[in-house]
Protein backbone atom coordinates (compact mmCIF):
# COMPACT_ATOMS: atom_id res chain seq x y z
CA UNK A 1 0.00 0.00 0.00
CA UNK A 2 1.46 3.48 -0.75
CA UNK A 3 2.02 6.25 2.06
CA UNK A 4 0.74 9.66 2.09
CA UNK A 5 4.44 9.93 1.36
CA UNK A 6 5.03 8.65 -1.88
CA UNK A 7 1.59 9.47 -3.69
CA UNK A 8 2.33 13.18 -2.70
CA UNK A 9 6.01 12.63 -4.65
CA UNK A 10 3.74 10.85 -7.98
CA UNK A 11 1.28 13.54 -7.71
CA UNK A 12 4.30 16.25 -7.62
CA UNK A 13 6.03 14.37 -10.40
CA UNK A 14 2.24 15.14 -12.23
CA UNK A 15 2.68 18.65 -11.55
CA UNK A 16 6.02 19.54 -12.09
CA UNK A 17 5.66 17.44 -15.28
CA UNK A 18 2.54 20.01 -16.20
CA UNK A 19 4.59 23.09 -15.21
CA UNK A 20 7.75 22.30 -16.99
CA UNK A 21 6.06 21.35 -20.50
CA UNK A 22 4.94 25.30 -20.78
CA UNK A 23 8.22 26.61 -18.84
CA UNK A 24 11.93 26.23 -20.02
CA UNK A 25 12.53 27.05 -16.18
CA UNK A 26 11.46 24.05 -14.61
CA UNK A 27 13.39 21.17 -16.20
CA UNK A 28 11.73 17.57 -14.83
CA UNK A 29 14.38 16.14 -15.55
CA UNK A 30 16.30 17.00 -12.63
CA UNK A 31 13.20 15.99 -10.45
CA UNK A 32 12.55 12.72 -12.09
CA UNK A 33 16.42 12.04 -11.40
CA UNK A 34 16.14 13.35 -8.06
CA UNK A 35 13.49 11.00 -7.02
CA UNK A 36 15.41 8.15 -9.18
CA UNK A 37 18.08 8.83 -6.35
CA UNK A 38 16.16 9.19 -3.50
CA UNK A 39 13.33 6.62 -3.60
CA UNK A 40 13.22 3.25 -4.90
CA UNK A 41 12.67 2.17 -8.34
CA UNK A 42 9.05 1.71 -8.39
CA UNK A 43 8.48 5.16 -6.71
CA UNK A 44 11.06 6.35 -8.95
CA UNK A 45 9.08 4.63 -12.34
CA UNK A 46 5.43 5.66 -11.06
CA UNK A 47 7.04 9.53 -10.10
CA UNK A 48 8.40 9.05 -14.09
CA UNK A 49 4.88 7.58 -15.84
CA UNK A 50 3.33 11.31 -14.01
CA UNK A 51 5.77 13.61 -15.22
CA UNK A 52 5.38 12.25 -18.39
CA UNK A 53 1.35 12.06 -18.32
CA UNK A 54 1.88 16.26 -16.84
CA UNK A 55 4.25 16.99 -19.83
CA UNK A 56 1.58 15.22 -22.24
CA UNK A 57 -0.98 17.71 -20.69
CA UNK A 58 1.66 20.49 -20.67
CA UNK A 59 2.36 20.08 -24.69
CA UNK A 60 -1.52 19.61 -25.74
CA UNK A 61 -2.22 22.77 -23.80
CA UNK A 62 0.91 24.08 -26.07
CA UNK A 63 -0.42 22.28 -29.63
CA UNK A 64 -4.35 23.22 -29.35
CA UNK A 65 -3.69 26.93 -28.70
CA UNK A 66 -0.97 26.79 -31.52
CA UNK A 67 -4.16 24.74 -33.53
CA UNK A 68 -6.48 27.89 -32.43
CA UNK A 69 -3.39 30.61 -33.33
CA UNK A 70 -3.34 29.38 -37.05
CA UNK A 71 -6.55 29.72 -37.50
CA UNK A 72 -7.68 32.36 -35.69
CA UNK A 73 -8.83 36.28 -37.78
CA UNK A 74 -5.55 37.64 -36.28
CA UNK A 75 -3.05 35.45 -37.77
CA UNK A 76 -5.00 35.18 -41.37
CA UNK A 77 -4.46 39.41 -41.37
CA UNK A 78 -0.72 38.42 -40.43
CA UNK A 79 -0.77 36.16 -43.78
CA UNK A 80 -2.57 38.55 -46.15
CA UNK A 81 0.15 41.66 -44.66
CA UNK A 82 2.83 39.03 -45.41
CA UNK A 83 1.76 38.56 -48.45
CA UNK A 84 1.01 42.17 -49.52
CA UNK A 85 4.21 43.08 -48.34
CA UNK A 86 5.86 40.19 -50.51
CA UNK A 87 3.49 40.78 -53.53
CA UNK A 88 5.46 44.88 -52.98
CA UNK A 89 8.76 43.86 -53.02
CA UNK A 90 8.43 41.20 -56.24
CA UNK A 91 7.01 44.36 -57.87
CA UNK A 92 9.67 46.70 -56.78
CA UNK A 93 12.23 44.23 -57.80
CA UNK A 94 10.81 43.59 -61.13
CA UNK A 95 10.62 47.18 -61.57
CA UNK A 96 14.09 47.45 -60.70
CA UNK A 97 13.75 49.79 -58.04
CA UNK A 98 14.57 49.34 -54.46
CA UNK A 99 12.50 47.27 -52.26
CA UNK A 100 10.36 49.13 -49.83
CA UNK A 101 11.43 49.54 -46.43
CA UNK A 102 14.49 50.74 -44.49
CA UNK A 103 18.14 49.17 -44.52
CA UNK A 104 17.34 47.42 -41.50
CA UNK A 105 14.12 45.62 -42.88
CA UNK A 106 16.11 45.19 -46.47
CA UNK A 107 18.65 43.18 -44.63
CA UNK A 108 16.76 40.94 -42.44
CA UNK A 109 14.26 39.92 -45.26
CA UNK A 110 16.95 36.98 -46.10
CA UNK A 111 16.30 35.78 -42.69
CA UNK A 112 12.82 36.25 -42.72
CA UNK A 113 12.69 34.21 -45.46
CA UNK A 114 14.51 31.52 -44.52
CA UNK A 115 12.73 31.32 -41.40
CA UNK A 116 10.01 30.86 -43.43
CA UNK A 117 11.55 27.76 -45.70
CA UNK A 118 12.02 26.12 -42.02
CA UNK A 119 8.52 26.52 -40.57
CA UNK A 120 7.37 25.37 -44.23
CA UNK A 121 9.38 22.09 -43.73
CA UNK A 122 8.66 21.17 -39.95
CA UNK A 123 5.05 21.94 -40.99
CA UNK A 124 5.13 19.72 -43.74
CA UNK A 125 7.50 17.15 -41.90
CA UNK A 126 4.96 16.80 -39.44
CA UNK A 127 1.72 16.63 -41.42
CA UNK A 128 2.92 13.52 -43.44
CA UNK A 129 3.41 10.00 -42.17
CA UNK A 130 6.55 10.92 -40.29
CA UNK A 131 5.13 13.03 -38.09
CA UNK A 132 4.32 10.48 -35.51
CA UNK A 133 7.75 9.45 -35.55
CA UNK A 134 9.15 13.18 -35.40
CA UNK A 135 7.46 13.43 -32.30
CA UNK A 136 8.02 10.40 -30.84
CA UNK A 137 11.87 11.03 -31.06
CA UNK A 138 11.33 14.05 -29.90
CA UNK A 139 9.67 13.16 -27.00
CA UNK A 140 11.91 10.46 -26.07
CA UNK A 141 15.52 12.03 -26.92
CA UNK A 142 14.62 15.36 -27.38
CA UNK A 143 15.73 16.67 -30.81
CA UNK A 144 14.38 18.47 -31.42
CA UNK A 145 13.12 20.53 -29.10
CA UNK A 146 9.35 18.89 -27.93
CA UNK A 147 8.33 22.59 -26.79
CA UNK A 148 8.83 23.72 -30.45
CA UNK A 149 7.64 20.36 -31.90
CA UNK A 150 4.67 21.05 -29.89
CA UNK A 151 4.04 24.12 -31.82
CA UNK A 152 4.80 22.63 -35.23
CA UNK A 153 2.43 19.81 -34.77
CA UNK A 154 -0.60 22.08 -33.80
CA UNK A 155 -0.28 24.04 -36.95
CA UNK A 156 0.30 21.33 -39.15
CA UNK A 157 -2.30 18.27 -40.18
CA UNK A 158 -1.38 15.69 -37.32
CA UNK A 159 -3.97 14.99 -35.61
CA UNK A 160 -4.59 15.51 -31.72
CA UNK A 161 -4.63 11.82 -31.25
CA UNK A 162 -1.16 11.03 -32.84
CA UNK A 163 0.36 13.47 -31.04
CA UNK A 164 -0.96 12.63 -27.58
CA UNK A 165 -0.28 9.34 -27.96
CA UNK A 166 3.63 9.97 -29.54
CA UNK A 167 4.06 12.05 -27.11
CA UNK A 168 3.18 10.50 -24.10
CA UNK A 169 4.82 7.37 -25.24
CA UNK A 170 8.46 9.42 -25.96
CA UNK A 171 8.17 11.66 -22.42
CA UNK A 172 7.52 7.77 -20.88
CA UNK A 173 10.39 6.30 -22.14
CA UNK A 174 12.96 9.40 -21.49
CA UNK A 175 11.60 9.24 -18.16
CA UNK A 176 11.73 5.94 -17.12
CA UNK A 177 15.10 5.60 -18.32
CA UNK A 178 16.14 8.58 -16.50
CA UNK A 179 14.01 6.99 -13.33
CA UNK A 180 16.26 3.62 -13.48
CA UNK A 181 19.69 4.91 -14.35
CA UNK A 182 20.81 5.08 -10.71
CA UNK A 183 20.06 1.33 -10.39
CA UNK A 184 22.09 0.68 -13.40
CA UNK A 185 25.61 1.88 -11.65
Amino acid sequence: MLDAGTIGLIALGLVVGAVSAVTPFLPVEAYVIGLAVAESPPVAVAGAVAAAIGQTVGKVVLFTAARGAATSRWSQKLRDRGAKEAAEIAAAEEAGEAPPGGPVKRALRPVGRWLKRVNAVGIRLLSGRSGPGVVLLSGSVGIPPLLAIAFYAGTSKMSLRAFVVTCLAGRTIRFVVLALVPDLF
